[in-house]
């Protein structure tokens, strides 16, 4: 499976950098990082989110699944489905922890 290909075209994502492994995806309503089986990811692949008006930096985002295969992806993308439709609740959570957003 071609995991970029499929969350590019399923979340109108495009695709910002790729580096030594890692690739992050945006969108104005999303971004995205995959991360390829590494030393680090326990050899997993890790697959980040996080929402524009919530996001700071890729170590502290609101979404993190880790995976080994196809099977795993897609159940990574269900819970990632999840996490998309629960937006508003979690901007809300996170403002009134008093985080700030930028």
């Amino acid at each position: 499976m071609d995991y970029l290909k499929i969350l590019s075209s399923r979340f109108n994502l495009r695709e910002e950098w790729t580096r030594h492994g890692i690739t992050v995806l945006k969108s104005s309503e999303l971004y995205i990082q995959l991360i390829e089986p590494n030393h680090r990811t326990g050899f997993q692949y890790c697959l980040r989110a996080d929402f524009p008006e919530t996001f700071n930096r890729w170590a502290l985002v609101l979404f993190e699944e880790e995976f080994l295969n196809d099977g795993g992806f897609l159940q990574a993308l269900e819970a990632l489905d999840t996490f998309i439709s629960d937006k508003i609740n979690i901007v809300k959570e996170k403002i009134s922890k008093g985080v700030r957003l930028e």
